[in-house]
């Protein structure tokens, strides 16, 4: 006997969030018609089940927790499929400081004893630079992370 789509969907949601995009991906894996789809996904959001804004707001605590600055949660909620709308709404409504987050991961990675040191010349100063702009913050939050003075 197969699952329905529609029972395919609830089991998936049951371990964690999904985006509509990722749902849609992975019972498109699995042979499911179209319309089987969309019937899935609307029956999990009529139920409170599917929702982008909740998968923002945990992509945006996950990164967080990770150390990823703005950018780089904002790539992942899109590769994810959520709209840059859901998250601007989930980032307004945690009013967070990213300028001390930025400074936070700098002095975790090149501090000592939880002070930031000062780099010992331009190249190493740019070796940080580009590891926080990996990380996702931009230039102004990485200035203000690696200038201890401020």
């Amino acid at each position: 006997m197969s699952l329905s789509a529609r029972e395919v969907a609830v089991g998936l949601l049951s371990r964690r969030d999904h985006s509509v995009k990722e749902l849609r991906q992975k019972l498109a894996q699995r042979s499911f018609a179209a319309n089987e789809i969309d019937e899935a996904i609307a029956h999990c959001e009529h139920y409170g089940w599917l929702n982008d804004a909740r998968v923002a707001e945990m992509l945006l605590r996950h990164g967080i927790s990770k150390g990823h600055g703005l950018s780089r949660i904002r790539q992942d909620c899109q590769r994810k499929g959520i709209s840059a709308s859901l998250t601007d709404q989930a980032t307004e409504s945690l009013e967070f400081d990213w300028y001390e987050h930025a400074r936070e991961i700098a002095t975790r990675k090149f501090g000592v004893l939880g002070e930031l040191t000062k780099a010992k010349d331009p190249k190493e100063h740019a070796k940080r630079m580009r590891y926080l702009q990996y990380r996702g913050f931009d230039f102004d939050q990485i200035r203000y992370a690696l200038n201890p003075e401020d």
